[in-house]
Parts: C-alpha cells; sequence; structure tokens
C-alpha cells in the first residue's frame, strides 16, 4: 500500500462578498468585491447536539436513543493586511459610507461607520474565500469555500506599536434557506483556477 503525504496546507489567497437581498435570496445585481489582501482565516464550527432520551422501566434502562448533532452555524474569521473600506461596507451590510479621493478613477479612502439608524437597514452578504492547496512546495490546486448567509460585522483594527498592523474580523454564518435552491450553512469543493470577478 502506498504512503500518502497528509502535509497539505490551505494558503489564501483572496477573498469575494456579495450582498444578499432583504431577503436572504442571492441578489443578481449586486456588485461582487473582492480582495487579494487576506492574509489568514479560520472557521469554527457551532453544533447543536442531538438530544438523548433514555427510556426506562421498573427502574433499568430499557432503551437509549440518540438524535445527530446538527451543524447551525459557525464564526468565520479574516484578517486582511490593509484595510479595504469597499469590502468594510458590505461586510457591515451595506450600510454607512465610503469616502473616495478626488483620483480618476476614484480611490476608496477611508469608511464612516453606520449610526443606530442606519444599522436597522443593514442587508446579509455571502463571501467565498479561495484558498491554493500546497502540498509541500506545490501547488496541486485550488480550494472554494462558500458561505451563503454572513450577518453583519465590523472590522478591528490593532493600534499601539505595530510594524505591520493587521484588521480582523469575526463573521456569524448560518444557513440560508432563502437562498435559491436553499443552502446549508458553508460548501467547499476544489476548483481549477480563482475567478477573478
Amino acid at each position: 500500500m502506498a504512503t500518502c503525504s497528509c502535509a497539505i496546507v490551505y494558503e489564501p489567497v483572496a477573498v469575494h462578498f456579495k450582498s444578499l437581498l432583504a431577503s436572504g435570496a442571492a441578489n443578481p445585481a449586486s456588485v461582487k468585491y473582492l480582495s487579494d489582501n487576506i492574509i489568514d482565516w479560520d472557521f469554527k464550527k457551532e453544533v447543536e447536539a442531538g438530544k438523548k432520551v433514555v427510556l426506562t422501566c421498573g427502574g433499568r434502562v430499557k432503551n437509549t436513543m440518540q438524535q445527530s448533532d446538527a451543524l447551525t452555524g459557525g464564526t468565520l474569521k479574516l484578517t486582511f493586511c490593509c484595510e479595504d473600506p469597499e469590502i468594510e461596507h458590505v461586510v457591515a451590510g451595506s450600510i454607512g459610507m465610503v469616502t473616495y479621493d478626488s483620483s480618476s478613477p476614484p480611490c476608496a479612502i477611508g469608511y464612516n461607520m453606520p449610526t443606530p439608524t442606519e444599522q436597522t437597514s443593514a442587508v446579509d452578504y455571502e463571501c467565498w474565500v479561495y484558498c491554493k492547496v500546497v502540498s509541500g512546495s506545490s501547488v496541486t490546486g485550488y480550494k472554494e469555500f462558500h458561505f451563503y448567509d454572513c450577518k453583519p460585522s465590523y472590522f478591528e483594527e490593532g493600534g499601539g506599536q505595530e510594524e505591520y498592523p493587521t484588521i480582523t474580523v469575526d463573521i456569524n454564518c448560518v444557513d440560508n434557506p432563502n437562498y435559491s435552491p436553499a443552502k446549508g450553512v458553508a460548501t467547499k469543493i476544489k476548483i481549477a483556477a480563482i475567478p477573478t470577478v
């Protein structure tokens, strides 16, 4: 029997975001924002333990029933090497305001966080994380991780004396029954290349 190497790394190379309709359905008119500034990612699943029922009779256990555990959501943590105001806007729920400079075409230079009133009109979004599959020193393919319903979140920014400051965001992901067709929390598939849009 051949010995297979398990030294495989998923190296993040791009992340895409697209806002959903207020209903949670995919928004065909939404612009897909992409960034290659991602330097790390992590997804922590939230699993609800299945209910356990023990049937006793005459003080003796007659039967034990255990329901299956259920994946109810998870937290997607993304780390970027620099800020991107347009992505901050989408991740916040397509609310707040992006500030642009006067160049042509204009460049996003800032993001004004939303007011409490604006937060009531936030919409969810979908997110794709793209990774290189690296085995040893060779790229053997690419993986797409697609999260179908991400809740509005806000980036955390470091301060102090960091030589290379990074920004991070923790995103709550859930299943999306309004997507067409209905989707679970996430999918992961192998792809030949990372899409540009």
